[in-house]
């Protein structure tokens, strides 16, 4: 017997999503069909609906469940992302109103976690290993994104295939400092002085430097007369060879914070990366300064090389993560229109 989910992965900018099959008797998850619609060109979430229910030619109310990993705080009403998203996100009321089977708006990073515990892990195309480290199933996995901000979850796999989800903002952790024999200080305390200075109201965390936002903040560190410059126009930049220090800088930085989520979740079960910075830039995964910045702390290092590091590159793992979700969550009890809240 299959089901039918639906699937979001609703950014700040745009919306990804899809329909799922699930095979209750094999487990196994399949991207049926997938859509993209850009926030800007929709004039509410009535509309966003509609424009991705043509695009799938399916409505969510015929789906068996739905899961929708959204940036931003889900309070049971509303998403809310501190005005960052053009209309108002009544999930409840439409819900309610166009008779929505039982679903769930849960943390954009809760489906990327979700995704790790399927076969999708299996597939080279869909992940870039960076080690030969093997994951422990049974152990806390942390996966994060680079795209707008800096977003990521951790969670465990229990052997029922059931799982536990952390809460936290990863991408809010302060930025430490390098040893002072390294020849990344002088670097480092130059740019966190150009940062307080742009960012005065603000702390100086990873999301300033490991984002779209944050490439533009590196470029404009090196290139100071350079003043108005998109995330876009950064990577071309980049792409074409123009900004090697700006590429430089980034890999030290993202390793930094590999370096930091391992001492955080010492996490057996590996980190996963993401999101439209890091899939645009793979040739920083090769880059000798992402692996001195994992390694800029030489704690418990013998041991963090042991845990597993790659790329989620596919895209579509964000709305497998939703599949699985639905599965486990939204489709073994509780009536058809039960709503579920989920942070």
């Amino acid at each position: 017997m299959n089901k039918l989910f639906y699937a979001w992965d609703l950014g700040a900018t745009k919306c990804h999503a899809g329909l799922i099959e699930f095979d209750c008797d094999t487990q196994k998850l399949t991207c049926l069909k997938t859509c993209n619609v850009k926030l800007a060109k929709a004039t509410s979430l009535e509309n966003l609906i509609f424009q991705v229910e043509t695009k799938l030619q399916c409505r969510m109310a015929d789906a068996d469940a739905i899961c929708i990993g959204a940036a931003g705080q889900f309070d049971g009403e509303m998403l809310n992302l501190e005005g960052v998203y053009p209309f108002a996100m009544p999930f409840a009321h439409i819900a309610a109103q166009q008779k929505w089977p039982r679903y769930a708006v849960i943390h954009d990073y809760s489906p990327i976690v979700c995704a790790t515990f399927t076969d999708y892990m299996d597939d080279s195309n869909n992940v870039l290993k960076l080690n030969d480290a093997l994951i422990n199933p049974s152990g806390r996995r942390v996966a994060f994104g680079i795209g707008t901000g800096l977003g990521g979850k951790d969670g465990v796999l229990f052997d029922d295939g059931n799982f536990w989800l952390g809460k936290n903002e990863l991408g809010h952790i302060g930025i430490t400092y390098p040893p002072a024999d390294t020849i990344f200080l002088q670097r480092h305390i130059e740019l966190m002085r150009f940062l307080s200075r742009s960012e005065q109201h603000h702390p100086i965390s990873f999301e300033k430097i490991l984002s779209g936002p944050g490439l533009v903040r590196l470029y404009q560190f090196f290139h100071q007369h350079d003043s108005y410059i998109s995330p876009e126009d950064v990577g071309l930049r980049i792409a074409q060879g123009k900004a090697p220090e700006v590429m430089n800088a980034f890999a030290w930085y993202l390793g930094l914070f590999v370096g930091a989520l391992q001492l955080i979740f010492m996490p057996e079960g590996g980190v996963w990366i993401t999101g439209g910075v890091s899939i645009n830039h793979l040739d920083v995964f090769k880059h000798p300064d992402f692996f001195a910045g994992i390694e800029t702390s030489p704690a418990y290092l013998n041991q963090r090389q042991t845990y597993a590091l790659g790329v989620l590159r596919n895209l579509e793992h964000g709305l497998i993560g939703c599949g699985y979700y639905a599965a486990k969550k939204l489709i073994t009890n509780g009536h058809k229109h039960t709503v579920t809240i989920l942070s």
